[in-house]
């Protein structure tokens, strides 16, 4: 049987579960992770937190080798050439930054290497393959994340993160393979709680970025502020209104710029960002505020903290 896709995998599982007899596969290809990073900081390149938190996945590949192998979910127990076979390639890509991990040696390595029960350890390379790559596990992931932030945020990012038909399914699926697995080897159970958090890290480095997409999964900006915990957790009802004001500063801030201004009845400074966002208003920006020009602005604001104002800049002109 040849494993060339979450598909494929899925089947592969369900089978095993099932105490079906299954030959060894052959993985061509798969496990790949695709990511796409969008925004006017990104173009072949990785921060140095997004390439901790790759790092954290391949490590959790290491400990979870090291307790079915070793009976420890202690990396230091990896032998030398276990720790060479458990490697991973990352490339990126031009046109934004589009990664390509390749986790498909360490697949092999875990699904040949382990003799001491050949089927367990099948079933923990599905388990891990799926983990990193498959949609619905990572749906998951970000999900457990919204249900822990405040009522409104968690609302915003559930409101990103859909299931498809199906996903309940496998991930049912899943959940027996854990427990199957961790009847024979405990700490096992803390594989896929640290590959969450390893998906959260990456999310919390990329909140810089436009946009992050993982196997289809969209996450906008403010879903990336959200999974970072970088937005108030204390936000009130979101407010449209319009104002006179003078721009005081104009200051760029990753894929955005943070507008500083000043008006009769507020003090604020409002993000300003895609798809309002662009160079000429940008320009407009800085010569309103080279000439102390008064500008009728639109904003977007929740009061936080009882007190202060949170506000995005949706619209601009200079006042009559």
């Amino acid at each position: 049987m040849v494993i060339d896709s979450d598909e494929a995998a899925w089947r592969l599982l369900e089978r095993l579960m099932s105490g079906a007899p299954a030959s060894p596969p052959k993985f061509r290809v798969w496990p790949v992770l695709d990511i796409k990073l969008s925004g006017e900081d990104y173009e072949s390149s990785l921060n140095s937190g997004q390439m901790s938190a790759l790092v954290d996945l391949k490590d959790v590949f290491g400990r979870a080798y090291s307790v079915v192998a070793h009976g420890a979910y202690d990396m230091r127990r990896l032998k030398a050439e276990e720790d060479e076979q458990l490697q991973f390639t990352t490339k990126v890509k031009k046109g934004s930054s589009i990664l390509e991990t390749d986790f498909t040696p360490l697949v092999k390595a875990f699904s040949s290497a382990v003799g001491s029960n050949p089927e367990l350890s099948l079933i923990a390379a599905l388990v891990l393959g799926l983990t990193l790559v498959s949609r619905p596990v990572i749906l998951k992931h970000y999900e457990n994340r919204a249900k822990q932030l405040e009522i409104e945020d968690k609302k915003l990012l559930l409101a990103s993160i859909r299931p498809q038909q199906g996903d309940k399914e496998k991930l049912e699926l899943l959940d027996r393979a854990v427990r199957k697995l961790t009847s024979r080897y405990p700490q096992f159970s803390q594989v896929v709680p640290d590959a969450r958090s390893a998906f959260w890290r990456f999310a919390a480095s990329s909140v810089d970025a436009e946009s992050l997409t993982i196997d289809g999964l969209v996450l906008s900006q403010e879903d990336l502020e959200l999974l970072a915990n970088k937005r108030s957790r204390r936000i009130g009802d979101k407010q449209t209104i319009h104002e006179t004001c003078t721009v005081k500063y104009v200051r760029k801030n990753g894929a955005h710029y943070m507008v500083g201004l000043q008006g009769k009845n507020i003090s604020l400074s409002a993000k300003f960002m895609k798809p309002q966002l662009s160079d000429t208003k940008i320009t407009k920006l800085f010569k309103h505020m080279a000439n102390e020009e008064k500008i009728e602005v639109e904003l977007e604001v929740r009061v936080v903290d009882k007190a202060n104002l949170s506000g995005r800049l949706i619209k601009f002109k200079l006042k009559a």
